[in-house]
């Protein structure tokens, strides 16, 4: 169920407010990235070479069709006092942090603009179609370059200080929190709960002649493995970049000190990169 509340608005339709107000056509940028890249798509030009074709596209759209600054300005003109503004970005963030912490936890893809909802007065933020895709052994299946949705329009409305300071310290709380012995079993109960549907589902929906295998088939789904598919698929994943506690003689082995949010600030600038965003063209308008 999902509440419908007239304050909601899709990052789409911003960006649809943008070119309606100044006479622009939506899909231009996709058209012209698209033919920008017809030599890749003919074959003209080596594989080696896509990347950097389409990072010279990426860079040119976003120069002269699509600023960093649409987001912002659609904000500041809704909310017109300050202190609507600074509660805004503050709930906005820390409700963009958990989105995307849960989009990286579980893998979850395709997050174009039409997809992502936030509420204009509170800053709450609610996504569509959210849920992994799986491979044929019944795993997370993820293959973006990017691992959560974070462009340079959401950048330069939160600034460095909103990004580095509110998003980045509310992942890695929610990472500590993940992983915290007194918390762990009751996220494994949470997870089996989620994940028990969702494999169920999948193999119900698989393509037919694929052979599973009783491990994933239906309700003889193996406890065992089921465990290890859950573990595999998250937690392992969280570890990764929860921030660890280390004992003194630990942390004075380490030279240069390292940061306790290392691992997330490195999710952060993979999401920033304009090497992966190029790659993400498929899920919405470049740079937006």
């Amino acid at each position: 169920m999902v509440e419908d509340d007239l304050m909601y608005s899709t990052f789409l339709e911003v960006y649809e407010n943008h070119c309606a107000r100044n006479d622009r056509e939506a899909d231009f940028p996709i058209t012209d990235f698209k033919e920008q890249l017809n030599q890749a798509i003919s074959g003209q030009i080596s594989p080696e070479a896509v990347v950097d074709l389409r990072l010279q596209a990426y860079n040119e759209i976003t120069k002269n069709y699509v600023s960093d600054g649409i987001f912002s300005q659609y904000m500041y003109k809704t909310l017109l006092s300050g202190n609507h503004m600074w509660a805004f970005k503050k709930q906005f963030a820390i409700q963009l942090a958990i989105s995307s912490f849960m989009s990286f936890m579980l893998q979850i893809g395709g997050r174009s603009p039409n997809k992502i909802l936030f509420a204009k007065n509170t800053g709450k933020i609610f996504q569509t179609d959210s849920h992994p895709a799986y491979d044929a052994n019944g795993m997370i299946e993820f293959n973006e370059p990017v691992p959560f949705r974070l462009t340079r329009n959401m950048q330069v409305f939160f600034s460095h200080f909103g990004v580095e300071g509110l998003i980045v310290s509310a992942m890695c709380a929610a990472a500590q929190a993940v992983v915290s012995p007194k918390q762990s079993q009751h996220l494994w109960h949470q997870l089996a709960m989620f994940f028990r549907d969702e494999l169920l589902s999948w193999s119900w929906r698989r393509p037919l002649g694929l052979n599973l295998g009783p491990a994933t088939s239906g309700s003889s789904m193996n406890p065992a493995d089921f465990k290890h598919k859950v573990t595999t698929n998250v937690i392992s994943r969280i570890t990764k970049i929860a921030p660890q506690s280390l004992s003194e003689e630990e942390e004075n082995a380490v030279d240069p000190p390292q940061s306790v949010q290392r691992g997330v600030t490195e999710l952060v600038e993979a999401a920033l990169t304009p090497r992966n965003l190029c790659m993400m063209i498929q899920h919405g308008i470049p740079g937006f």
